[in-house]
């Protein structure tokens, strides 16, 4: 439930601390002395409601509304803590299949009941079964849950394991593809060599061309090493010297 007064527009550390002070019972007039000397609560008040300060009134009107829906939700908070701890305990308890475990009880159940049967189908023997088809049909319904999940952890991890492979098997095929003389060829066949890299950023920059060098000199000036083999990010930029 939205609430528009003084106290419910102020911010939520206060309105969190003046509950935990009515929950200890701290009386009110102390409590009006702390809110209304409160620089962040005097803001509130100046700005939307002519600067009137809280008053008994309206201090009570909180207790019995947003007050009593704060502990409403610190009980709610609590059970749900306590669930949650008796959960966690039961998981460990039964290793994580209090379902199967249900089914052993019931099944117990089931037996005590048939062990103790004369045979005739009076009405209390009639009331038992019912209670016990029941319980069982719920726990149905858990254990097919508790299945299910069971399924969809089991699909994941399988899905992970195939996305794996299918990367591993990718890869190979591709390192099998890259090996191949004639892809490495089409690969690389716009590349210039280092050599050639050289010569134009030289040229761009106005620098006179490199001498040949003695090597290749020595063998007419061949140059072993083809353009497509090698790529221009190899080659040195020229520094202006």
């Amino acid at each position: 439930m939205a609430r528009n007064g003084k106290i419910a527009r102020l911010p939520r550390d206060i309105r969190e601390e003046l509950n935990r002070r009515l929950q200890d019972g701290e009386p009110g007039g102390p409590l009006l002395t702390w809110l209304n000397g409160l620089p962040a609560v005097s803001a509130v008040l100046a700005r939307e409601f002519g600067g009137c300060a809280i008053s008994k009134q309206n201090l009570c009107e909180w207790r019995a509304g947003g007050f009593t829906e704060w502990q409403a939700r610190q009980e709610t908070l609590a059970q749900a803590r306590e669930l949650a701890a008796d959960a966690a305990e039961l998981a460990t308890v039964t290793e994580g299949r209090l379902p199967d475990h249900l089914a052993t009880v019931l099944a117990a159940r089931y037996a005590s009941a048939l062990a103790g049967w004369n045979g005739e189908v009076t009405e209390e023997f009639r009331r038992k079964l019912r209670a016990l088809r029941g319980l069982c049909q719920d726990i149905v319904e858990l254990r097919r849950g508790d299945h299910s999940g069971a399924r969809l952890k089991m699909e994941q991890e399988r899905l992970e394991r195939e996305r794996g492979k299918t990367e591993e098997e990718v890869l190979a095929h591709f390192e099998r593809w890259a090996r191949n003389p004639e892809v490495r060829d089409w690969i690389l066949e716009d590349r210039i060599s280092p050599e050639e890299c050289r010569r134009r950023m030289r040229e761009i920059f106005g620098l006179a061309p490199e001498p040949p060098l003695e090597a290749d000199l020595a063998d007419g000036g061949s140059n072993p090493v083809k353009p497509s083999q090698t790529e221009c990010a190899q080659a040195p930029i020229p520094n202006g010297s």
